[in-house]
């Protein structure tokens, strides 16, 4: 076997993919299933890039550029359908995107370290993308109950607002909640008015 000789930019080069496969991985948080679909999409395009810069292979027949433009379409095609067929589309394609980025820095270590576990990153995209799909299901789960109240209501434009787990409602300490159920009203208690209060 013969020797390599040392090449002068290789550990610039090795910094600077690194950075920039850090810098694409969205971070960890909760986050609705529109925004993981961009990031994810984000994600895979520059690992994507960087993976092409160092010397992997493109597997997309499409291309890297074509594939671009078919995210953004898709995309916008998710933003035009009805609020509760959205999150779906949009955590399929979150899942997918992100799975084939994970399977991207890890092709991409591999090339950096010499391509020893390459094989095992084509697990490793289709479990994070499994994660991914997992981690959006309480919001779909949100969103049909919601076509469902909907449906069962015949309120086709009932507002359904979602919030992610990692948000926190504060209220004041003396706040009553209300509590509506569709049960008929006792009819052999019959409350008087409060006396108001004289000033």
């Amino acid at each position: 076997m013969g020797h390599r000789k040392p090449r002068p930019l290789a550990g610039l080069r090795t910094f600077a993919a690194a950075a920039a496969l850090i810098a694409a991985f969205p971070a960890v948080h909760a986050q609705d299933a529109r925004e993981q679909a961009r990031n994810a999409a984000v994600a895979d395009g520059v690992s994507t890039a960087v993976g092409l810069a160092l010397g992997a292979a493109e597997m997309n027949p499409l291309g890297p550029v074509l594939a671009v433009g078919m995210k953004v379409v898709a995309l916008n095609y998710v933003d035009k359908l009805p609020d509760v067929e959205q999150p779906e589309a949009n955590a399929m394609m979150a899942s997918v995107w992100s799975g084939f980025s994970a399977n991207n820095v890890c092709i991409t270590a591999a090339i950096l370290t010499g391509g020893g576990f390459a094989p095992a990153c084509v697990a490793l995209g289709l479990g994070w993308g499994m994660k991914t799909w997992k981690d959006t299901e309480q919001e779909r789960q949100f969103w049909e109950g919601c076509a469902t109240l909907r449906a069962y209501s015949n309120l086709p434009e009932l507002p359904c607002v979602y919030m992610p787990t990692h948000y926190t409602i504060i209220v004041p300490p003396d706040f009553t909640p209300t509590v509506m159920t569709a049960e008929a009203p006792d009819t052999d208690v019959v409350r008087e008015p409060e006396a108001s209060a004289a000033p």
